[in-house]
């Protein structure tokens, strides 16, 4: 049984709780019944755990493999008012337990009329993120070898062979002839990734959220929470900008503008664009394998099925910060 046939499992939710309440217990809390809510996800499971006196607390189970509790202790221990409280950890069931941190900054835009990415709590955000990203640097490598996937500029090259050889199977085992042609006019980019990762190699790498977007940012009493790490990898600073610019252009470009120079602020650099734009082109090869890793535990068709060939092919499009909510 895979973790995610475990996870709709009763027997689970039991087991998750159980657990829960003996970490509860060590902080002198108790919890108020069951779930209050659940999600199921092949990228991992949530419940919301109310509590008695009034509070709640969040469970998740990753995917076996996944790096994101031994990523989110990591962060809590180097910034923890930046992420949600890790209150307990078990790695070898890659289950993690942590305190509330906020309302989702994206939720509460919307529910004021406000665009969530010219919301100036957003552009705050990602002034704080590329500062984090600086702090986080020295732990990079320790958390390559704990198991966090690995998209730095070097390692771009060998992620584009492993993704057009499994999307060129599935294409083949499908009798897929349009995803078959599209991977051969992706296979011919290769030399160019060769030489965008050469050309931005230079830089540190660090960690990138990889899914950073208002929704996945907290806000409670003022202070800015990052949420939801799992699709994180190490990878060039600059690549955690390939979502939360495509989906700022969704609202105006003057919006993608000012989330650009709200995350320099943060690096204190004014970005070289030519770099800028070597960065954005490899990063969807990265968004194309967290796709692939995040649906490998899927038996049965699902409607993101599609996504890591979509992501894929975008390395042929002549702008990645397309407008896009994907």
């Amino acid at each position: 049984m895979n973790r995610l046939d475990e996870w709709r499992n009763d027997a689970f939710v039991h087991a998750a709780l159980a657990w829960a309440d003996a970490a509860l217990a060590r902080e002198g809390r108790r919890r108020n019944g069951g779930p209050s809510w659940s999600r199921v996800r092949p990228w991992g499971t949530v419940l919301a755990i109310p509590l008695t006196d009034g509070d709640t607390v969040w469970f998740k189970a990753t995917p076996e493999g996944s790096a994101e509790p031994i990523l989110h202790q990591t962060l809590d221990a180097e910034i923890p008012e930046y992420v949600a409280p890790v209150l307990a950890a078990d790695l070898s069931r890659g289950w993690l337990l942590m305190d509330d941190a906020g309302e989702s900054l994206g939720n509460d835009a919307e529910a004021e009329g406000t665009p969530p990415c010219a919301d100036p709590r957003f552009q705050r955000a990602m002034t704080t993120y590329a500062g984090l990203q600086e702090q986080l640097r020295h732990r990079i490598d320790e958390l390559v070898q704990e198991g966090l996937p690995d998209a730095r500029p070097h390692a771009l090259p060998g992620v584009f062979d492993q993704l057009l050889a499994s999307l060129g199977r599935q294409a083949r085992d499908t009798g897929d002839e349009d995803a078959s042609a599209l991977l051969v006019r992706v296979a011919a980019a290769r030399p160019q990734v060769v030489d965008l990762a050469a050309s931005c190699a230079a830089r540190a790498g660090s960690i990138d959220h990889n899914d950073l977007h208002p929704w996945n940012v907290l806000v409670r009493d003022g202070q800015i929470v990052f949420l939801d790490w799992g699709d994180a990898m190490a990878a060039h600073p600059y690549a955690s900008l390939l979502v939360p610019v495509r989906i700022a252009m969704t609202e105006s470009r003057q919006t993608a503008e000012a989330v650009l120079e709200a995350y320099a602020r943060g690096r204190d650099e004014t970005m070289d664009p030519k770099e800028l734009a070597a960065v954005i082109r490899l990063s969807v090869i990265g968004r194309a394998w967290t796709w692939q890793r995040s649906l490998a535990l899927c038996s049965e068709p699902t409607e993101n099925d599609g996504a890591p060939l979509k992501w894929f092919a975008r390395l042929l499009d002549p702008d990645p910060f397309a407008p896009g909510r994907d």
